[in-house]
């Protein structure tokens, strides 16, 4: 895995995610065996709704998680935000397809300059996208800012698998072949070899309970998923 950071400059970033737009939710679905909607599940979960939370949506991408959220006794409301507007186009596709555009807004905004009032909604969530900020701790910020009390959080974002088995396995994947698949299938040379870039340089589980705890969260858990390939982070905003 690289050492060497990415440019992680917004503009940056919403050009790559516009162009990999059309073949997002296919590569997702592709590259992790499908297991990416059990990770979904999982984060919408542990956020314990009771079907009448407002919940903001980070980094939301084709909507996937934004949809997720009302299932089964979800979020009343959904608001989701991303950076990129032809993600945002797909998702607002998808969402009106679903049937839930009255439910579910999509905005375009940054996660670390969020588009919404101070203690406005009752749970966040970030799926694959914090080690996409250029700033992860003022997201980190912007989402206690923007929690009531007892707000909930929960942010998927890959991991390095620890198992001395899987360890090896996995690396060869991710670093070889998932990107000679990213790029046959989406077109764009660059993107499938930022996804490892950024996931190595990211912070590990522990430094990243860290920001989170400065950030102002409480109960800060890090819990690993399918090997360590995949961590969940939740936690709350006391009150």
């Amino acid at each position: 895995m690289t050492t060497t950071a990415p440019d992680k400059s917004p503009d940056r970033i919403a050009g790559m995610f516009d162009a990999i737009a059309p073949r997002y939710d296919l590569l997702n679905h592709l590259l992790s065996a499908g297991i990416d909607r059990r990770w979904r599940v999982a984060a919408i979960r542990s956020l314990r709704l009771t079907g009448i939370e407002t919940l903001l949506d980070i980094c939301t991408g084709t909507a996937d998680v934004a949809l997720a959220a009302r299932h089964s006794r979800g979020a009343a409301r959904v608001v989701g935000i991303d950076f990129s507007g032809v993600m945002l186009v797909l998702g607002l596709q998808k969402v009106k397809a679903a049937g839930e555009a009255s439910r579910i807004a999509l905005l375009r905004g940054d996660a670390m300059r969020l588009p919404a009032a101070d203690r406005s909604v009752d749970a966040v969530t970030v799926a694959f996208g914090i080690r996409n900020v250029q700033q992860p701790a003022a997201a980190c910020a912007e989402m206690a800012r923007v929690l009531r009390p007892g707000g909930r959080l929960a942010i998927l974002e890959f991991g390095v698998p620890r198992i001395p088995g899987i360890r090896p396995l996995y690396l060869w994947y991710f670093t070889h072949i998932l990107p000679l698949i990213g790029r046959a299938i989406s077109g764009h040379d660059a993107a499938y070899s930022y996804l490892p870039a950024s996931v190595g340089t990211f912070a590990p589980p522990s430094e990243f309970v860290e920001t989170l705890h400065r950030a102002g969260f409480t109960d800060v858990c890090a819990n690993p998923l399918t090997f360590g390939i995949v961590y969940l982070y939740t936690a709350r905003i006391g009150g």
